[in-house]
């Protein structure tokens, strides 16, 4: 019992820095400017991590546009070169059915 106890503390202490990163504000810091990036194409949800961390700029999903739940798994284009976010993010939808608009401190993807 004692080492399932020590096992369930370590895991929720291995994860808790993980958490605490996702909901720091402060690594939010979407100015528009151009940033060097290379991402490969691949689902949408895991390219928009990508964009978010090259970027520091949030996106989300504006699910009452997006009529696909599996809106994740959408395949994107790939995007190599320095440009700025809103390009960035325009070139990786290209291949998709879906588009990107700015919001306050962001970017909103939604349904063409």
């Amino acid at each position: 019992m004692r080492h399932i106890l020590a096992c369930m503390a370590f895991i929720s202490l291995a994860a808790a820095p993980q958490v605490a990163a996702a909901q720091d504000a402060s690594f939010y810091r979407c100015d528009n400017r151009p940033v060097r990036v290379d991402i490969a194409a691949m689902p949408l949800g895991d390219a928009l991590k990508k964009f978010t961390n090259a970027t520091r700029c949030p996106v989300s999903l504006d699910v009452r546009q997006v009529a696909n739940a599996d809106a994740h798994d959408v395949p994107t284009a790939r995007v190599k070169g320095r440009m700025s976010p809103a390009r960035i993010l325009r070139q990786m939808l290209s291949a998709s059915p879906l588009k990107a608009k700015v919001i306050k401190g962001g970017f909103s993807v939604y349904m063409k």
